[in-house]
């Protein structure tokens, strides 16, 4: 099965995506952030990558479908505040895969 493939998040971020021709959508608030990143799992999109700091917006929609096959959701760029959606991911994959957090 094919998937298309979307990228949330700054103008910045997403302009060199844009040159590999992904579809691309640059949230004004939460609320389009959120209308827009549940069409796009209605229309079967298989690969979100999504702005880290954006994440946290929407925690709920991510969580919601960490267990599924699809939509995968991939947060990209940096988080000038320090926090880190990506980080607290890969510790939440560790605790589950050895039981433990090593980080």
């Amino acid at each position: 099965m094919n998937y298309k493939i979307c990228v949330i998040g700054n103008e910045a971020l997403l302009f060199p995506f844009m040159q590999f021709g992904f579809s691309t959508f640059a949230p004004a608030t939460e609320t389009a952030l959120r209308e827009h990143l549940l069409a796009m799992i209605a229309e079967d999109y298989g690969i979100i990558y999504i702005e880290d700091s954006l994440c946290f917006q929407v925690r709920d929609i991510i969580d919601k479908y960490s267990d599924c096959l699809t939509p995968i959701f991939i947060p990209v760029g940096e988080n000038e505040e320090g926090e880190s959606f990506a980080r607290e991911m890969a510790v939440s994959m560790m605790e589950r895969a050895i039981g433990q957090n090593v980080i």
